[in-house]
């Protein structure tokens, strides 16, 4: 359900308007109408310090250091500023380092020397020309002929010292390069330097994660109520020559209680009144207790319009049994509700209603277990187990199985969302554009229900078609009228029949795809119950026959095997009703979303 909205516009005098505006924040009812589309430099500037923050939150969660002799929660900027200081450091040496690593790669096979030797060399006429060749094309002969020191041997190269004393030049069929500026061992040295320098900042990043993290979380807090302040400010509209700031916001119903109290209080001037067609008016959310764990879901996709039907409390036992039947192994189920049951009480606020959510898919899961019959991918219509031999039984003399029941199954799931939708699609018309919008709509649920009433007539009242072709005339005729020519009582007739042919052609094809998206739900509990099959037979075939080692090799197997297949079945299960919800459900409730989230201008440090 959305919340109905009631809109309130303030007027207060200039010198009143910092103590109003700090007294709203406190309230946290108010949501602001944003009169300006652009936002000041300096906002944008806060803005882009708080994703910095945040950048530096994320940084220092991934260390995974638990959180120890916190610091003062006042000097949250102060240590964000350090962070930042030492990652900049870090990034620069972490450069350095890797630098270097690449000249001493480059450096390594020509081996330790001393620079001053070189430098003496030289000053007495006497140079180091170093080379590097093919192994294959070294000549031993140049050891003889020339003063060569071979210094190393790597990947097929040789590398090479000529000493060369005077002005002759040698010709050697070699690669000359350039002599390295500085000796391995100094490089060592310096990398060693640089190492030390980055275990050093990264043990003070450390105690920064251990110690700074909730305070540099609460800096984020107050620079993201700084923004929200000066939001509030520069959608202030200045009136009788600035001596009077109007504000407009929205508040929700059962929130107005306490602002009346002290508006009335202070005799602060307001206008309440409701929402008018063309306003973009905020969402907010309250279902009961069942379909409240099922909002996080539909927010993934999109808020309702605030003139939209809230589709949540109405996808939500879709989706609950979508789930089961995917996953549909009442082992797994168990497991799910155990989970949810041990993690509830352990777990942060805000993932309550997750595990909630888990618990209330682990019961769905058990019940398609037991109708599909499978746990932990025991084929139980295929024991001895009395109630599943019967079945299996009765099964077998109707040339059938549960496989074919829940392809069915599946199929009447699917019809069955289909018919609701357009169900919910009438009201969300009639309640957005009146009742002569809707009447296309309902031309089809007419001509679908009716024809599916006269065939089952037929079916189940073994009476021959030919003589139910009176009724069915008259509900084509009856449906066709709505459909092509009443479809829409804002249009001219011809108008209507236009867009309705083209509605035509869209809901046929439409519908058949629509309907055999639903197939996927069983064969996504076909293919896990045979993953968990598979791994069982794998589990006894391969444990091999020495006693006790034999229990722990199937063991194993069948814990991995098992977990490996519970998250991708339910990865699968949990994807899959998603996405039949925001498509084929979606689409023919007539939902267009859109809504913008109820968000309070509020304390939050």
């Amino acid at each position: 359900m959305i919340i109905p909205m009631t809109k309130f516009s303030f007027l207060v005098f200039h010198k009143d308007y910092q103590v109003f505006l700090d007294q709203m924040q406190e309230l946290g009812v108010l949501h602001l109408i944003e009169k300006q589309h652009d936002i000041s430099d300096d906002i944008r500037e806060q803005y882009d310090l708080a994703r910095q923050i945040v950048s530096v939150i994320k940084s220092l969660e991934k260390r995974e250091i638990d959180q120890t002799n916190e610091a003062e929660i006042a000097r949250g900027e102060e240590l964000y500023k350090e962070v930042v200081d030492l990652q900049e450091q870090l990034e620069h040496k972490v450069l350095q380092l890797n630098q270097l690593n690449k000249e001493i790669s480059q450096v390594r096979h020509w081996g330790d020397f001393s620079t001053e030797t070189i430098r003496k060399l030289e000053e007495n006429n006497i140079s180091l020309k170093f080379y590097t060749v093919s192994s294959r094309k070294f000549q031993d002969s140049w050891l003889q002929e020339y003063p060569i020191e071979i210094l190393s041997q790597h990947s097929g190269l040789t590398y090479f010292v000529l000493v060369h004393k005077g002005t002759d030049d040698i010709v050697l069929d070699a690669e000359e390069m350039r002599p390295p500026e500085k000796p391995i061992s100094e490089l060592t040295f310096y990398r060693k330097e640089l190492e030390k320098d980055i275990n050093s900042i990264n043990e003070k990043i450390d105690r920064h994660a251990s110690e700074s993290l909730q305070a540099i979380k609460q800096y984020r807090l107050e620079v993201i109520e700084h923004i929200n302040y000066g939001k509030v400010i520069e959608n202030t509209v200045k009136e009788a020559d600035d001596k009077v700031m109007l504000l407009e916001g929205w508040v929700p119903e059962g929130k107005e209680e306490p602002l009346l109290d002290y508006l009335e209080t202070n005799s602060i001037l307001y206008v309440a009144e409701k929402p008018a067609k063309e306003d973009k008016v905020p969402v907010l959310l309250k279902n009961k207790k069942f379909a409240e764990k099922f909002e996080m879901l539909g927010e993934l996709y999109s808020l309702p319009k605030y003139n939209e039907l809230d589709l949540t409390p109405f996808f939500a036992p879709f989706y609950l049994l979508f789930f089961g039947f995917c996953l549909g192994d009442a082992g797994y189920g168990l497991l799910m509700v155990a989970a949810a049951l041990l993690l509830k009480k352990k777990v942060k606020k805000q993932l309550k209603n997750v595990m909630g959510l888990v618990f209330y898919l682990g019961l769905s899961t058990i019940l398609f277990g037991i109708i599909g019959g499978t746990a932990f991918g025991v084929p139980l219509y295929e024991t001895s187990l009395p109630v599943y031999r019967t079945l299996a039984q009765k099964f077998a003399e109707r040339d059938t199985d549960i496989n074919q029941l829940l392809f069915y199954l599946a199929l009447l799931f699917g019809g069955t969302q289909i018919l609701f939708g357009m169900f919910l699609k009438v009201i969300n018309e009639i309640r957005q554009f009146g009742w002569g919008f809707a009447i296309g709509t309902i031309g089809w649920i007419t001509l679908l229900i009716g024809g599916i009433t006269i065939y089952l007539v037929s079916h189940f009242g073994n009476i021959p078609m030919e003589q139910l072709n009176t009724p069915l005339y008259v509900l084509l005729g009856i449906s066709g009228l709505l459909i092509l020519p009443l479809n829409n009582l804002g249009r001219n007739i011809f108008m209507n029949v236009g867009v309705g042919l083209w509605n035509t052609y869209n809901m046929v094809t439409g519908i058949l795809g629509d309907l055999l998206s639903y197939i996927r739900l069983f064969a996504l509990g076909i293919s896990s119950a045979i993953m968990g099959f598979v791994f069982n037979s794998l589990a006894v075939e391969m444990s091999g026959s020495i006693p006790v080692l034999n229990i722990l090799i199937m063991v194993v197997i069948l814990v991995i095997g098992h977990g490996i297949n519970i998250f991708m079945s339910g990865l699968g299960a949990f994807v899959h009703p998603m996405r039949l919800t925001f498509v084929e459900f979606y689409k023919n409730a007539g939902f267009s979303g859109g809504g913008k989230q109820y968000n309070p201008f509020r304390k939050i440090t």
